[in-house]
C-alpha cells in the first residue's frame, strides 16, 4: 500500500491506495479506534480488480487527533467524501467495518446515496448503540482517559506492550482472544492508538451513539451485503438483522464461531463472502 496525505478544511488526513487507480475504485472505512491497517487481509484479496483507497479517519491511525474536532459521524462521513473528491471519483464501492459501517451506511442514506455503486456493512452500527454491557464499561474507560491523561498513557502502554493487558481491554472483541497472533494484534493497537487518543476515544463513542440510522436505512437502494460474526459483543447481532431487514436489496451473512473482526477470526469465509459479492 502507498501512503498519501490530504487536507480536508483545516485538518491533515492519510489514506492508503493499491491497485491500479483504472479499477473501480472501493473505499475501506475502519472502525472505532482503528485504522487502515485493520484491511490488510481485505486489500490484498481486491487489488488486482479494484483501486483500493483506505482512509484513517480523523482522530485514528496517522490522521490528525485534534481535541477540539468534529467527530460525529455525519463530519467523518463528509470527509469521506472529500478524499473521494480530492481523487475525482464520483462514484464508488463503500465497504465500512463497526463505526466504518455506520459511516458508511450514512453516506449511502443520507450524506450521498447518488454516489455508492454497492455497500458492504461488516458488523456495523446501525442504532446508535452498542452491546450494553460493553458500552457502559467502555463509557467509564474513556472518561477515565479524557479526565487523566496519565490513564490514556498506561492503557496505550499496557494492551501493546503485554497480551494479559491486551486481552484485559480486548477480550469482547473476539469469539476466541488467545487464538489470534499477538504480534499482528500489536501492530494493530500501535496503528490505532496515538497519543492524544483520548479525544478519539470520548468523542467518537459520543458520535457512534448519538446517530440512530434506523429510519434512513429504506433510504439505501444499491445492492448490500451484510456481514456479522455470530458471537459479536460489541455490536449487537441484532444490528445485522435490522440492516437486512431495512435494506431492499440486501444479504445477511452470519458467521459462526466469530465475534467483531471476521477478518482476523474467520478470514476465509469473510474473503469469500467478499469475493462473492464484488467480483
Amino acid at each position: 500500500m502507498q501512503e498519501h496525505r490530504f487536507h480536508y478544511q483545516s485538518e491533515t488526513l492519510s489514506y492508503y491506495t493499491a491497485g491500479s487507480p483504472d479499477n473501480p475504485p472501493i473505499i475501506l472505512i475502519h472502525g472505532y479506534t482503528s485504522s487502515h491497517y485493520v484491511w490488510r487481509q481485505t486489500i490484498p484479496a481486491l487489488e488486482n480488480h479494484f483501486y483500493c483507497i483506505a482512509i484513517d479517519l480523523m482522530g485514528h491511525g496517522t490522521s490528525d487527533i485534534l481535541p477540539d474536532g468534529d467527530y460525529s459521524i455525519e463530519t467523518q462521513g463528509k470527509r469521506v467524501l472529500a478524499l473521494a473528491d480530492e481523487l475525482g471519483i464520483e462514484k464508488f464501492i463503500l465497504i465500512g467495518h463497526s463505526m466504518g459501517g455506520q459511516i458508511a451506511m450514512c453516506i449511502a442514506a443520507l450524506l450521498a446515496p447518488e454516489r455508492v455503486e454497492k455497500l458492504l456493512d461488516l458488523d456495523g452500527v446501525a442504532a446508535g448503540h452498542l452491546v450494553e454491557s460493553l458500552e457502559k464499561r467502555t463509557q467509564l474507560l474513556v472518561n477515565t482517559a479524557y479526565y487523566f491523561p496519565l490513564f490514556e498513557n498506561m492503557t496505550r502502554w499496557t494492551n501493546i506492550s503485554y497480551r494479559w493487558g491486551a486481552k484485559t481491554q480486548f477480550v469482547s472483541w473476539f469469539y476466541n482472544f488467545d487464538a489470534l497472533p499477538f504480534d499482528e494484534w500489536r501492530i494493530d493497537r500501535e496503528m490505532a492508538n496515538q497519543s492524544g487518543m483520548r479525544y478519539t476515544w470520548y468523542y467518537g463513542l459520543d458520535a457512534i451513539l448519538k446517530l440512530d440510522l434506523t429510519a434512513h436505512l429504506s433510504k439505501i437502494s444499491v445492492p448490500t451485503l451484510v456481514i456479522f460474526g455470530k458471537h459479536d459483543a460489541v455490536v449487537p447481532l441484532s444490528d445485522g438483522y435490522l440492516v437486512h431487514e431495512q435494506i431492499p436489496n440486501s444479504q445477511l451473512i452470519v458467521i459462526d464461531n466469530c465475534g467483531h473482526f471476521p477478518m482476523y477470526e474467520a478470514t476465509e469465509a469473510y474473503l469469500e463472502a467478499l469475493r462473492g459479492f464484488l467480483l
